[in-house]
């Protein structure tokens, strides 16, 4: 019990240490909470959901929480920039995930669903659109796009792309919105 909380301990460490290093990168200083997890994964039909990418993953609580939903024959493909935190996504033992090192700008192929952590708002305007514009376009004809922010702020963004509802999640450090977003039209 002690070696597991001390993993933990160490674990939040690293993420503070990252925001420390790049705060426009993280977007936060504390992981994500198990409320917020689940909130994104109840957004999507896992029935459906073969192909699923994961944008921002950050130190995985996330990537966890999709992968015990996920179903055997599915597939999940991360993108992280930061290798410290690449390293650490790459020690999960799951084969059906590939951890890609790179921006979520390189986005390509067909997905049924894709999740978002980034911080839009802190990302250059023409890096923003692009990722954006990446998801829009990688979106399979019933793709779901689950993105979740701190403000609705970016509001404006994600309805330049895409039609969306949100879900306001308080059990999370801050609070946060869940939004559900759907292709529906070209921007």
């Amino acid at each position: 019990m002690l070696a597991s909380a001390l993993t933990l301990m160490r674990a939040k460490a690293n993420f503070v240490q990252q925001f420390i290093r790049n705060p426009r990168k993280m977007g936060s200083i504390t992981p994500s909470s198990a409320a917020l997890c689940r909130t994104m994964c109840d957004a999507v039909n896992w029935d459906n959901s073969l192909r699923i990418a994961e944008l921002g993953a950050g130190d995985g609580v996330l990537t966890r929480h999709v992968l015990s939903r996920m179903s055997p024959q599915a597939q999940l493909d991360v993108f992280e920039i930061s290798p410290e935190l690449v390293k650490s996504l790459r020690g999960l033992p799951d084969a059906r995930m590939q951890v890609r090192a790179c921006s979520a700008e390189y986005l390509a192929g067909e997905y049924d669903v894709i999740f978002s952590g980034l911080p839009l708002l802190s990302l250059p305007p023409a890096t923003r659109d692009n990722i954006l514009s990446a998801v829009h376009d990688a979106l399979g004809p019933r793709g779901v796009f689950v993105q979740f922010q701190y403000t609705s702020f970016t509001q404006p963004n994600l309805s330049r792309y895409f039609t969306w509802e949100r879900q306001r999640v308080l059990k999370n450090m801050p609070p946060a919105w869940v939004y559900r977003c759907t292709r529906n039209y070209a921007p």
